[in-house]
């Protein structure tokens, strides 16, 4: 056997599905989880949310929907669908970017005369959709490399799960740490999770880990620290504002 030969078979993909059927349940679960404790809030704000959110939390469930019927259908055996609606999932993910970024700052901008308002905040908004386009992109770019496609899609949705996870930290469990590591912890806990279990998967199967996961842990963890630095940086949080005061517009 060829050493290209070997090393396929090495990353054999079907030896990973029930992994990613549990790594794909286990965002559903923080989402379902997260938002569901936050929806009493958001149902009672005053103003009531606009619609932007509305919109955006339907094509985020939409994309979760799609990725979550890839994996059925792979499992069942139906690949040249999988393939078809692959695009599909491409496109809502084209949708989903600048969705997101609007999203973020429509709220920013209604939130503007709030005691609590925190237009540094953006910082984390950005970052998450740095690293979901960049996990999309490598996904969509190695789907003739089964092993590294499906963990790349895996780690998209790992990448906007950290609504669903912050949500139950500072809702759920009122979890509030401060200062920079108590803030990242308090945000990203549920992703760190995920990835440290992905290596682990890696190093108890195969005694190394997926070049697609390295990847993706130095892209998310690296733009996290960023994403922090900046939160409590005096000099882009006044950047923040005036980019929200620009936008004005509260949906």
């Amino acid at each position: 056997m060829s050493t290209t030969a070997a090393a396929a078979r090495a990353w054999l993909p079907s030896s990973d599905r029930k992994a990613y059927i549990v790594w794909m349940a286990t965002v559903w679960l923080a989402v379902l989880v997260g938002f569901g404790v936050d929806f009493t809030r958001y149902l009672s704000e005053s103003p009531a949310p606009p619609p932007i959110l509305h919109i955006h939390g339907a094509v985020y469930v939409t994309w979760m929907a799609l990725v979550s019927a890839q994996i059925f259908l792979v499992e069942s055996g139906k690949v040249k669908l999988h393939r078809q609606l692959g695009w599909w999932t491409v496109g809502v993910s084209a949708v989903m970017v600048p969705l997101g970024l609007a999203a973020a700052m429509v709220d920013q901008a209604r939130s503007a005369s709030h005691p609590d308002y925190a237009p540094q905040f953006l910082a984390l908004e950005f970052e998450e959709m740095f690293g979901f386009s960049t996990c999309m992109i490598a996904g969509a770019l190695s789907r003739r490399d089964p092993a590294a496609h499906k963990r790349w899609m895996i780690l998209s949705a790992v990448v906007i799960s950290d609504a669903g996870f912050a949500r139950i930290g500072v809702n759920g469990l009122k979890i509030n740490l401060a200062g920079p590591f108590g803030w990242w912890l308090t945000y990203f806990w549920g992703i760190a999770l995920l990835l440290l279990a992905m290596i682990a998967w890696d190093l108890w199967r195969r005694r190394r880990v997926h070049p697609a996961v390295i990847a993706g842990a130095a892209v998310l963890w690296g733009g996290q620290i960023v994403a922090t630095t900046l939160n409590f940086s005096p000099a882009w949080k006044a950047a923040m504002t005036s980019l929200v005061k620009a936008w004005g517009h509260t949906g």
